[in-house]
């Protein structure tokens, strides 16, 4: 096994409560730090891919509805309004340290469809060797 002071390679995932209040407002100071930390990791010659929960609790703040969707069309729209947010913090933060992102939707079929696994892996390859982080 590989020590993670040698590792070429980084996912990291980042729970909702790492980046929310219980409110579900973001926790900007939060997001900066870990910005900045993978930033660093980044420059340190480390391919990092983020992983990284948040939308629902962030679109259900921003819609300002009372709590979470309970039904998956309203956690859809939720999601749908709190990754765009999300995304303009991540971008808004690593185009600091001079670092492009990219977002990357996956899904379990995504995953279990062979030809699509693949398709998904050549599109990380892709990006990781262009130096842009996918999140």
């Amino acid at each position: 096994m590989t020590s993670f002071q040698n590792a070429r390679r980084l996912v990291i995932k980042v729970g909702t409560s790492s980046l929310t209040y219980e409110t579900g407002l973001i926790n900007i100071r939060q997001v900066e730090q870990l910005c900045r930390v993978l930033a660093d990791l980044k420059n340190s010659g480390r391919d990092i891919i983020l992983v990284s929960s948040g939308s629902i609790a962030v679109g259900t703040a921003k819609l300002g509805l009372d709590g979470r969707p309970r039904t998956i069309p309203g956690k859809q729209a939720a999601a749908a309004v709190g990754q765009c947010e999300l995304m303009y913090l991540y971008d808004k933060h690593f185009i600091e340290y001079h670092h492009k992102i990219a977002q990357v939707l996956l899904t379990r079929d995504v995953i279990e469809n062979p030809q699509r696994k693949r398709n998904v892996q050549n599109t990380f390859e892709s990006l990781l060797h262009m130096g842009v982080i996918p999140i």
